[in-house]
């Protein structure tokens, strides 16, 4: 049996898996944990057939019990040295982006999955967030708020995706 961490990571790469194929997005993972857990790669039509476009866009994925629900925002203690790889990588442009996924779980395991015959069902929603500012000096953490409204769906992953592709334009991430 796996022990518990390794669960909830397969359940959350499972759950981004998932809304990438809903998406019609390609996704890799990287083999390495150097601070990015895989990319995304849109496909794109070129006269008759399909391609991956140029602009890929990095994620670094985290599964946690640990957060907060607050109204409008997630509250979530991330790892320093995860926080300040994020926003370092923001402050070098003109780097490839990389969004923080944040899948929350709920504290009884019994929420995580359910199988029947109407299908699979993961439990827990997964948010994204693309972190800027300063670097940390804390030791171990660093207290984020994700808002709600980020909430990462096939459509949010393809807005993520055309902010991308702005972002290699003019240098400016937006995302709406």
């Amino acid at each position: 049996m796996f022990p518990q961490q390794t669960i909830e990571e397969r359940l959350s790469v499972a759950h981004i898996q998932s809304i990438a194929a809903r998406a019609g997005v390609l996704i890799s993972n990287s083999d390495l944990d150097y601070g990015v857990d895989g990319t995304f790669r849109a496909v794109i039509r070129r006269g008759n057939r399909l391609a991956v476009d140029g602009y890929g866009l990095d994620y670094q994925l985290k599964a946690s019990m640990r957060y907060k629900l607050e109204p409008s925002h997630i509250r979530y203690d991330l790892e320093v040295k995860t926080y300040n790889d994020l926003v370092d990588r923001h402050q070098s442009q003109p780097a490839m982006p990389c969004i923080l996924l944040l899948k929350v779980l709920s504290t009884d395991e019994t929420d995580w999955l359910n199988a029947n015959e109407d299908g699979v069902f993961l439990g827990g929603a997964c948010y994204w967030a693309y972190l800027e500012g300063e670097l940390s000096s804390n030791k171990e953490s660093v207290r984020i708020w994700v808002p709600r409204a980020q909430q990462f769906t096939p459509a949010a992953l393809l807005r993520l995706l055309e902010a991308n592709r702005n972002y290699a334009t003019n240098g400016v991430w937006i995302c709406e």
